[in-house]
């Protein structure tokens, strides 16, 4: 074994040796190459990290050169007499009181306001203070109006390819029309921009200005927005705010001018506090090796961080509609948005280490990534995903595979782009996602999805990631995209080899307080993904936000999937259990209690047919008659209706504890469309639901069906972190 030691106060021209430490990574690092070019090793080298703070002003890539092998195991160790730490805070330490005349700021913070500046063509997306991240100047909710008396084409110079929506007048990707007053006139508007949750509610952008015209009241933006910008359902009141401008600055806040790199602060004390520093780098270590998607591939190896922790990191500026989002722009394709990226990397690892405080995310596996493990980290106060896998689009090159992300602490997380879910799995597959607690996030905690719109111009979401020459070969000459609801599962077979987020098994997952900003997300969501996904012994529950949309949801165009042993309990605003918009198998989950009545039902049939789907050995449990257990419709359009007569279902209990003979009715006119001739309507039995104690009681009436006890001790793996 090889032992070498960094310490923040080491110098750079040592040897390295634990009693001559070097000071900074990039010397490790050149020092580890130098070390393995000298001569080929096997067992471990170990670059150990004393406590402290190790500052990064790159990014650290690890490539072939720095790389293990089958024989040799590199890692970079923690120390557990302190934490050992990794930031790329820039400290400010030079505060002048700005003049108390400065342009924009509100009369009432007038002298109250420091300045400090950095060095020049530095980007500043966060701030951090000694215990947490300090926000950015954010003025009140803006209620966006439409464009009248004008042309579409002519509202906005840049709107986007998905045209404009006309359900609620003209609106566009790339501008907006606000209510006079709603933004003031300031001279740094060219500073700002505006955080917007467009129309759709699964989805926001944080975007740059490029004027703002008082006279018609009407924002032009410099980047596209995913959606046409409206009014969406989670924020009736107002949809868009005004940041990084001096007119909305209040008390413990922040503006920065990149034009002439100043920060300025208001403090809520007299004077700026001690130990404030300013993010610098979203991706912080990459582990790097060579793939040819076509040809050569080189992975790098047996690379492993351990007992590690990173903080302090920028946001990713990542904007709107260019066709290289994953996912309705959750997410950016092959990007540096985490502090952590493993990129062509096979059988590494992050254990134990602990991603805080950051405007990025956490760690990402891009494009080719086999046999790495996430395991027994925590990530909290992020600015996006705690761990996302992401493959290459619609291809031939299903090289994002067999990975392991399980017993992770994941919460707090998208705090700046507030739709990225705590795991995000897209066009990955054959991976072990488990024993993971998800909670206090503002979208979905796991996404599994590989969806895409087929643009060929490359503008639309995913459409830059599309490997068209094997989308014909597999689909072909000319292929066009036949929509899903009315092609079902012809059109889906037809592309699913190269679907590549298939075969994933999700388990033992305990999800709860999710779904706090955004609306129609889930607990846990499978969509346009392959076949095989696994979903089981998962516990979404309790979610009391009133924009929870489902507890897990098959949707667009998602068919093979296993959903079995979920307990789904106490949701929140008109939450459904479980939706299918495909064929799917359901089978031994409990639909416990809700909060209020779902307004689909606890099992919601959306798009059919559903011939091959299985529904059987399910408890529904209501509490009013108003909770429906299972609804049947047609989500979209002319598109097939959903029927639960077209799929195998049995042998389910039904039980309203206000009423048992409502629910007697429900079986006798499910019974009358042919199904459910076994199923049951009984007390289920367990210990004390209304208290979310689904145990099952020894003699309990849902054993006599066929239902398996489940392993709730383990799937509730938050109750002991609690």
């Amino acid at each position: 074994m090889i032992n070498f030691h960094i310490t923040p106060d080491g110098d750079d021209n040592n040897s390295g040796a634990e009693g001559s430490p070097w000071k900074t990574l990039h010397r490790a690092a050149a020092g580890l190459k130098e070390h393995l070019a000298r001569k080929e090793a096997d067992g471990e080298i170990i670059i150990h990290l004393a406590p402290g703070v190790h500052t990064l002003r790159e990014t650290l890539i690890l490539g072939l050169e720095h790389g293990g092998g089958k024989n040799l195991k590199i890692t970079f160790r923690g120390s557990d007499k302190g934490a050992s730490i990794i930031s790329s805070g820039i400290p400010l330490l030079q505060w002048t009181k700005a003049p108390a005349d400065l342009p924009d700021v509100s009369k009432e913070l007038a002298g109250r306001v420091w300045v400090t500046e950095l060095p020049r063509g530095t980007r500043v997306n966060t701030l951090y203070g000694p215990k947490d991240s300090i926000p950015r100047a954010r003025g009140r909710a803006i209620q966006p109006q439409t464009f009248t008396g004008i042309k579409p084409e002519d509202a906005s110079p840049n709107y986007g390819p998905n045209g404009f929506a006309g359900d609620r007048g003209t609106l566009s990707h790339g501008g907006f029309v606000f209510t006079e007053g709603a933004i003031d006139r300031a001279q740094d508007l060219a500073e700002a921009e505006f955080v917007i949750i467009p129309k759709m509610q699964w989805t926001m952008n944080i975007l740059p200005c490029t004027s703002v015209d008082f006279d018609k009241r009407q924002v032009t933006l410099a980047e596209n927005c995913t959606y046409p910008i409206g009014i969406p359902h989670c924020a009736p009141d107002g949809s868009i705010w005004l940041e990084n401008s001096l007119s909305v600055l209040k008390p413990g806040s922040w503006v920065y001018h990149r034009a002439t790199s100043r920060l300025y602060y208001c403090p809520e004390g007299d004077a700026p506090e001690a130990g404030l520093e300013a993010g610098s780098l979203t991706e912080y270590i990459r582990l790097e090796g060579v793939c040819d998607p076509r040809g050569h591939k080189a992975p790098i190896e047996n690379i492993h961080l351990e007992k590690l922790s990173f903080t302090c990191s920028n946001r990713f500026a990542f904007h709107g509609l260019t066709g290289k989002g994953i996912q309705h722009d959750w997410e950016m394709h092959d990007a540096p948005s985490s502090m952590v990226r493993l990129r062509h990397a096979q059988n590494c690892s992050v254990t134990g280490c602990t991603f805080e405080h950051g405007g990025s995310g956490g760690v990402r596996l891009d494009l080719y990534a086999q046999g790495n493990r996430v395991e027994g980290n925590t990530f909290r106060n992020l600015g996006m995903c705690g761990v996302l896998l992401c493959g290459y689009g619609p291809s031939r090159h299903y090289l994002n595979r067999g990975n392991t992300v399980r017993d992770n602490h994941i919460h707090h997380i998208g705090e700046h782009y507030w739709h990225c879910p705590g795991i995000f799995i897209w066009q990955s597959g054959d991976n072990h996602i488990a024993g993971n607690h998800i909670h206090d996030t503002p979208y979905t905690a796991i996404v599994c999805s590989g969806r895409i719109l087929y643009d060929r111009s490359g503008i639309q979401e995913c459409s830059g990631t599309i490997d068209w020459v094997d989308l014909e070969e597999q689909c072909g000459k000319g292929y066009v995209y036949n929509i899903w609801w009315y092609s079902g599962l012809t059109d889906w077979w037809k592309r699913e080899p190269l679907l590549h987020a298939r075969e994933n098994l999700i388990e033992y997952n305990h999800i709860h307080d999710v779904m706090q900003v955004m609306g129609d997300g889930n607990g846990i969501y499978i969509s346009g993904a392959g076949g095989g996904n696994v979903v089981r012994f998962n516990a979404v529950g309790p979610c009391p936000s009133p924009t929870m949309s489902e507890g897990i949801r098959c949707d667009d165009d998602q068919h093979h999937t296993i959903l079995h042993g979920n307990l789904i309990f106490a949701q929140g605003g008109t939450a459904t259990g479980i939706t299918l918009k495909g064929v799917n198998r359901v089978t031994n989950n409990i639909f416990g209690l809700p909060l209020c009545p779902p307004k689909r039902g606890h099992l919601s049939l959306e798009t059919g047919p559903l011939n091959g789907s299985v529904i059987k050995h399910n408890i529904f449990l209501t509490g009013a008659t108003d909770q429906k257990a299972i609804s049947e419709m047609r989500i979209h359009g002319t598109g097939r209706k959903a029927r639960l007569a077209d799929t195998d279902s049995d042998h389910n209990l039904f039980y309203c504890t206000a009423s048992p003979a409502h629910s007697r009715d429900v079986l006798e006119q499910l019974q009358s469309l042919g199904t459910d001739y076994h199923s049951l309507v009984a007390e289920p039995g367990f210990v004390d639901a209304a208290g979310g104690d689904y145990t099952l009681k020894p003699n309990a009436a849902a054993l006599s069906l066929g239902f398996k006890p489940l392993p709730l001790e383990k799937m509730l793996v938050g109750r002991k972190k609690r």
